[in-house]
């Protein structure tokens, strides 16, 4: 202990008591004085405290220790296509497929957001996962498509501005940022062996404008063609995958099930 702590102590005892001894007798364990109706000195009630605080200490430190050894940082860990245990909330009612302009649906009522929904076939990937990890942020994006959105011919930059500003629902107190999946981001993308493209049997939009009238959009099928990209003008209804970038220096506390299933995602701290 730092001899400013005993100091303290020594003069709390002091002048608790109102009485000013001189540091020799203090150390003396012949200055006494009542304490709970008995007699005490004032080293052994030094010593007492000193033990008391000490051991207080002894049980922080560990406690510090074994939380540490507990949470690691997340890019420190998270490889691109792992799940993460990202929790977005719930949706608060149902809602229909949309047949307009600018619309979104397609979700079930009290479900989590890391469920995915069916536009045009069929997705079966949930929850989240690394998109990209540059050593202190990660990135993630939907595993699969949580709602459909309507775009038509000449609505191009409406749609992006539509998809870009519907993502701020799926923050949480870890996320720093969130936008709409770009076709620069499925291209980056390395196709072989990885399977950060594949949603199930569905294809959704891109927030990247083919021209002033289409979306690029990926086909997130598990046939062969992960990541096709093309571009359509037609109105229907089609997915798309929020993207968020977390905050950087995230912790986990390691591996686990995650809000949706998934047995091997990383649970954040």
């Amino acid at each position: 202990m730092g001899g400013g702590y005993l100091l303290i102590i020594i003069i709390l005892l002091v002048v608790t008591n109102g009485i000013t001894y001189g540091a020799s007798q203090l150390a003396s364990e012949s200055v006494s004085y009542t304490k709970d109706g008995k007699l005490t000195t004032v080293k052994s009630a030094l010593d007492d405290l000193i033990n008391t605080s000490l051991t207080k200490i002894d049980k922080l430190e560990k406690q510090v220790a074994d939380y540490k050894s507990l949470t690691i940082y997340l890019a420190d860990n998270a490889k691109v296509g792992d799940y993460v245990a990202y929790d977005a909330g719930t949706w608060g009612e149902s809602t229909s497929k949309p047949k307009e302009q600018g619309q979104f649906g397609g979700n079930a009522a009290h479900t989590n957001k890391g469920y995915s929904v069916s536009c045009l076939h069929t997705t079966t990937l949930n929850g989240w996962r690394v998109l990209k990890n540059d050593g202190k942020t990660v990135t993630l994006v939907h595993a699969g498509i949580p709602e459909c959105y309507f775009h038509t011919w000449g609505h191009s930059l409406e749609s992006i501005e539509a998809l870009n500003n519907r993502t701020q629902q799926y923050m949480n107190k870890y996320a720093d940022s969130a936008h709409a999946m770009t076709k620069e981001e499925v291209e980056s993308i390395n196709y072989a062996g990885n399977t950060l493209l594949t949603t199930g049997y569905d294809v959704y939009f891109l927030a990247s404008a083919y021209d002033n009238n289409a979306l690029y959009r990926a086909a997130g099928l598990d046939a062969g063609i992960e990541g096709n990209i093309g571009y359509d003008y037609d109105g229907y209804a089609c997915g798309f995958r929020p993207v968020i970038e977390l905050k950087p220096n995230i912790k986990t506390t390691g591996r686990g099930t995650d809000q949706v299933g998934n047995t091997n995602a990383w649970i954040l701290a």
